[in-house]
């Protein structure tokens, strides 16, 4: 069992799903936070009465 959790490869391959892992988590929040951020600031704009006063 030692000599398995030790092998270069099994090591290099852990490394890589968990950083991979990581990185789509960073991405998810990422993205996550910047489509909220603009999901809001359309909808004040929305809402916001138009430029001079008129809506057609």
């Amino acid at each position: 069992m030692n000599e398995i959790v030790w092998n270069p490869l099994v090591l290099f391959w852990t490394a890589m799903i968990f950083g991979s892992i990581a990185w789509y988590a960073l991405l998810l929040f990422y993205v996550g936070i910047k489509g909220g951020y603009e999901i809001a600031q359309m909808t004040r704009n929305l809402t916001a009465a138009p430029e001079g006063g008129q809506t057609h």
